[in-house]
């Protein structure tokens, strides 16, 4: 997410991230990533969707990454629990620099600790050349900036990012080659090769221009367009994927508009959730269509399984809560249980194995996801969360929720125990 002169209309970025996928194989061996450690985590927690904790004992080290543009989201997050492993800020073609100014401040802060930086290059919500137009206009022009990057155009247009990469040898920076990338704003032919090109000409250049080894680069796609978009196991070193309310298959409003479903009466989540076939087995052990509700969206699970056919590790890029209020009464956008649900399930995700919608068998996908970036901030007053007069959000828009995880009960307590349970390098203060 960026600022919000340069973000696209939320309705938008939900419709787009619906695409769907197609079912994936692949044989490939699964590799460690170079970016991350692999020491022995604590056990896992119990669910009927998850593996034991026994083979939990087996996974690598997480890490977490918080918040998207200010060092606001870790103040927060610092006020009861340890230091994460770093944060995550939005850097863009245009301009030449950071987002603004607050983006490299805690940019700066974090690389001059030697943490892990995310770092959002992006041309899509703001494309070189483009001056005014509805969004039609501005997608078409981020496909051609897409190609004209793949034939070597803008490399001025780094020189900032390249000099403060090569100021801090001692911190991991995590390059998302433009994030939630689709063919809407990306893709000049059906084979996407725009977007693969460009991702392999702007990965070479980094390569060129560093002096360390310090640099991976995250293909972020859309849910539905990962396979299609994938610009090849020899240049992706991580996957991303962002995960909010339709990624958990939670609820949640825009403007008065339900995604995931009509509520019943009583506004039971567990009611919500999505619904797909997999493929297992009938009474007489025939291969059948099987109906299952399902905590997770099934283009995540076919994209982690994808990642992990690839040997590809993924990262959560960005991940918050959303808006479960229907008419905007609550003037704090906090609703505990919900927040709590939405806070299991992410966790579930991370040790998920078991059926993948539209395909036959069972799947490990617990040693998949190794980091995650969690934005803590208070979405009622827009991408940077600050309260000042600048930019707020409809009290009933999807954005109008507090996410920092200060202001929850359940939610940090539980968001406490995915840390410990699921092996991250830091956890909270007991």
């Amino acid at each position: 997410m960026t600022t919000p002169h340069a973000r696209r209309p939320v309705r938008t970025r939900l419709l787009l991230s619906l695409i769907c996928a197609t079912a994936l194989t692949g044989t490939t061996t699964w590799a460690a990533s170079a970016a991350l450690p692999d020491p022995t985590p604590r056990s896992a927690a119990s669910g009927t969707t998850e593996r034991s904790a026994t083979a939990a004992q087996s996974s690598p080290s997480r890490q977490l990454l918080i918040g998207q543009s200010t060092k606001a989201a870790w103040d927060d997050y610092t006020s009861f629990a340890n230091a994460p492993a770093g944060g995550s800020v939005y850097y863009e073609v245009k301009s030449g620099t950071w987002v603004n100014q607050g983006h490299r401040d805690y940019a700066a802060f974090l690389a001059d600790r030697g943490k892990t930086v995310q770092v959002g290059i992006s041309w899509k919500d703001n494309p070189p050349g483009f001056n005014g137009g509805d969004e039609s206009a501005k997608a078409a022009r981020s496909r051609q900036v897409t190609q004209e990057l793949a034939d070597g155009a803008y490399t001025d247009r780094f020189n900032t990012l390249v000099d403060f990469i090569n100021a801090h040898p001692d911190a991991t920076f995590l390059l998302r080659l433009d994030y939630e990338v689709s063919s809407y704003y990306h893709c000049t032919d059906s084979g996407c090769s725009s977007y693969k090109n460009a991702f392999r000409t702007l990965r070479n250049m980094f390569r060129g221009r560093t002096h360390q080894n310090n640099v991976r680069f995250v293909f972020h796609p859309v849910r539905g367009e990962f396979a299609t978009m994938y610009p090849g196991d020899d240049v992706v070193d991580q996957i991303g994927v962002s995960v909010f309310a339709h990624e958990l298959c939670m609820p949640i409003y825009d403007n008065g508009y339900l995604y995931n479903g009509t509520p019943p009466a009583n506004y039971d989540t567990g009611s919500l959730q999505c619904r797909n076939a997999y493929i297992g087995k009938d009474q007489h052990g025939n291969d059948a269509a099987v109906w299952k509700n399902w905590d997770y969206d099934g283009n995540v699970l076919k994209m982690m399984k994808f990642a992990k056919d690839h040997g590809k590790h993924m990262i959560v890029s960005e991940s918050g809560m959303m808006n479960f209020t229907a008419d905007g009464s609550s003037t704090r956008g906090l609703e505990q249980s919900r927040g709590a649900e939405w806070t299991r399930r992410l966790f579930g995700l991370l040790n998920y194995s078991g059926p993948v919608p539209n395909l036959s068998g069972t799947y490990d996908l617990s040693g998949v996801i190794r980091t995650v970036t969690y934005i803590n901030l208070d979405f009622r007053y827009g991408w940077d969360g600050k309260d000042d007069g600048s930019f707020d959000f409809p009290v009933n828009s999807t954005w109008f929720v507090d996410g920092r995880l200060s202001q929850y009960g359940p939610a940090k307590d539980d968001f406490c125990a995915g840390l410990r349970d699921r092996g991250f390098t830091t956890t909270c203060r007991t």
